[in-house]
């Protein structure tokens, strides 16, 4: 029994970590110019379902709209301060006005993944003591 379960533990934490350089669609936003931003993933694509909504300085929605065809997105200079774009999917984006490098992606998106991770432990642990109860009872 033990040795089953750390058998899929050490299964569940190589496909987790062996996964991660494989990590293709994390969503970012660069500046373009002023007035133009683009919505890509990490593979140089873009989501036409994605949403970008952009905020002033005191964190009011001032626009929403979706991207164009070529992935960008249009907004006016004068109230624009941050920006939050998303596809429906799951993928997130956030940038602000003024800072340096790519938007950051979801900060939660770590919890996700470990939650998921110790989600499919706890079902392998139950199904394992499921069939012990059964081979015992047999």
């Amino acid at each position: 029994m033990k040795q089953r379960i750390f058998t899929l533990t050490l299964i569940t934490i190589f496909l987790l970590f062996h996964a991660l350089p494989v990590y293709a669609h994390k969503m970012m936003i660069e500046p373009v110019e002023d007035g133009k931003i683009k919505v890509i993933y990490a593979d140089g694509s873009f989501s036409s379902r994605t949403v970008v909504t952009v905020y002033d300085e005191n964190g009011t929605e001032v626009a929403q709209g979706p991207l164009d065809e070529e992935g960008y997105f249009s907004y006016d200079i004068s109230t624009a301060h941050s920006f939050v774009a998303e596809d429906g999917l799951g993928h997130r984006s956030e940038w602000t006005i003024g800072e340096e490098g790519q938007a950051k992606s979801d900060p939660h998106q770590w919890i996700t993944v470990g939650i998921v991770v110790l989600i499919f432990v706890i079902v392998a642990i139950i199904f394992s003591k499921r069939a012990k109860k059964k081979k015992l009872a047999a």
